[in-house]
C-alpha cells in the first residue's frame, strides 16, 4: 500500500483500477446519454433509392430550356409508375423516389407552368437536388461507433437503420455509507451535540448529477460491527462510498472495516487540502472510497476521484473541464500540500471572472454554497493579485 501520495498519482491509481462496466441491452430511448458497447451497421443503402431533395420536377438534363410534358406525379412513399423519357418530366415531392431516368430535380420556383407542360430553366446541373442510392451510407457501413455517446441525433440515425435496442455500458450502482453517531436523519431533531446528516444528501446529489439512479443510502455507527453490517448491505453495489471514519481518531474505523471485508487498500491519505484522509480500496467486484467527513473535503474527493471512476466505467470521457479566468480579488494562500481553493466563476463582458471564497474550515459548507470551480495551487505560499489570470477547474454550473 502506498502512503501519502500526490493528487495526480492518486487519480491515476483510481483510474488504473477502474474497469469498464458490463454491457447491457436497453431500449433505444433509454440509451440516450449512455455510451455504446457495440458498433452499429447500415442494414441497407441510405437512401435506399434515388431520392428527391426538393419539391419540383424530375427531369433530364438535355431538356434544359425546353417545354416538356408533365406525365405524372410521385409522392413520398409511393412507387413511380413509369420511367422518365426525353421531352417529359414528373412532378415530385421532397423525399419521394425518383423515376428511372431522372437526372435532376428542378425546384418549383424555377419552373414556368403552361397547362400540362412546363418550361424548364436554361441551365440544369446533373444530380441537382437528387440524393443517389447509397450516397449517405452503403449497406454494411458503420453508422455508429462503439464507445460513442448516444445523442438525440444518434438516436435518429439508429432508428433509421432499424435499431430498437442497443448494447450500452451499464451505469454502476452505488452505495453511500455515512458514519458516526453524531448524525441524525430524516425528521429527527438534533440534540445539543448531534447534527443532521448533510453528506449523504450531497453525495446522492452529485451521483444523480452524473445521470445515475439515487444511491443506496446507509448509515453505520463508529464500531466495526456496524460498519461490517453496512458493507455487507452494500455488497451488491459496484461502488461503495464512505463518508467519515477515515482519519486518525480512535473511532476512525473504516480502513480496518474495509480490510476485514477483504478489500485491498490501494492508498490512504493524499497530499491535498482539503481531503487528505482520502482512502481508496478494491476487491474483484468493488471500488471502495473512504471520503473525509467534512463536507468540502467529501465534495472535492467525490468530484475529483469518484466521479472520474464512474465516468470511466460508463465509457465517458473522465478528464475534468478547465478554463481561464481573472481573479476578482486578491488570493493569498499557504499550504504544505496541493491546495484546491473553491470559488465562483461568472461570465462578464470582458471574460470569465473568478471570485475565491473564504477558505476557512473544510467543514464550512455555508461559505461555498454557490461555488462552481476550483483553483489548484502547488504546495507553498502564494499571493495572487486581483486581475491575475488563473486556470480553474469546473465542478458544476458550467455552460453546457
Amino acid at each position: 500500500m502506498l502512503k501519502y501520495i500526490d493528487p495526480d498519482t492518486a487519480l491515476n491509481l483510481v483510474l488504473s483500477e477502474t474497469k469498464r462496466a458490463r454491457a447491457q441491452s436497453v431500449p433505444l430511448l433509454d440509451a440516450l446519454g449512455r455510451v455504446a458497447a457495440e458498433s452499429v451497421f447500415a442494414d441497407r443503402d441510405y437512401p435506399p433509392f434515388d431520392r428527391a431533395m426538393m419539391d419540383g420536377y424530375a427531369v433530364q438534363v438535355a431538356d434544359a430550356g425546353k417545354l416538356v410534358a408533365v406525365v405524372g406525379e410521385v409522392a413520398a412513399g409511393r412507387t413511380p409508375s413509369q420511367s422518365l423519357r426525353p421531352g417529359t418530366c414528373v412532378a415530385i415531392m421532397t423525399g419521394a423516389a425518383c423515376p428511372e431516368g431522372t437526372e435532376a430535380v428542378v425546384e418549383k420556383e424555377r419552373i414556368q407552368v403552361q397547362g400540362d407542360t412546363v418550361l424548364l430553366p436554361p441551365n440544369i446541373a446533373r444530380d441537382h437536388h437528387v440524393a443517389r442510392r447509397g450516397e449517405e451510407q452503403s449497406k454494411g457501413a458503420v453508422v455508429f461507433e462503439r464507445d460513442a455517446e448516444i445523442t438525440p441525433l444518434a438516436i435518429s440515425v439508429l432508428a433509421s437503420v432499424g435499431v430498437r435496442r442497443i448494447s450500452v455500458f451499464a451505469p454502476p450502482r452505488l452505495a453511500v455509507i455515512t458514519t458516526g453517531q453524531e448524525l441524525v436523519f430524516d425528521d429527527a431533531q438534533p440534540g445539543e451535540n448531534t447534527i443532521r446528516d448533510s453528506n449523504g444528501a450531497m453525495l446522492a446529489a452529485q451521483i444523480k448529477l452524473l445521470g445515475l439512479k439515487e444511491p443506496l443510502l446507509l448509515h453505520a455507527e463508529d464500531s466495526l460491527e456496524s460498519l461490517a453490517t453496512a458493507i455487507e448491505q452494500a455488497s451488491k453495489m459496484e461502488i461503495v462510498v464512505f463518508t467519515g471514519g477515515v482519519s486518525m481518531g480512535r473511532f476512525d474505523l473504516v480502513p480496518q472495516a474495509v480490510s476485514d471485508f477483504g478489500a485491498s487498500i490501494v492508498f490512504h491519505k493524499v497530499s491535498q487540502q482539503p481531503g487528505k484522509p482520502l482512502l481508496f480500496a478494491k476487491t474483484d467486484e468493488h471500488l471502495i472510497f473512504g471520503l473525509p467527513g467534512n463536507p468540502l473535503s467529501s465534495y472535492l474527493c467525490f468530484h475529483r476521484y469518484v466521479s472520474c471512476a464512474i465516468k470511466k466505467m460508463m465509457g465517458k470521457p473522465f478528464s475534468q473541464r478547465y478554463g481561464r479566468a481573472r481573479l476578482a480579488r486578491d488570493l493569498v494562500a499557504r499550504s504544505d500540500r496541493t491546495l484546491f481553493v473553491n470559488g465562483r466563476v461568472e461570465k462578464h463582458d470582458d471574460g470569465w471572472l473568478l471570485t475565491p471564497r473564504s477558505r476557512g474550515s473544510s467543514a464550512n459548507h455555508f461559505s461555498a454554497i454557490d461555488c462552481n470551480a476550483y483553483v489548484r495551487m502547488p504546495p507553498g505560499q502564494h499571493r495572487l493579485e486581483a486581475d491575475t489570470e488563473v486556470i480553474f477547474e469546473w465542478t458544476e454550473g458550467y455552460p453546457r
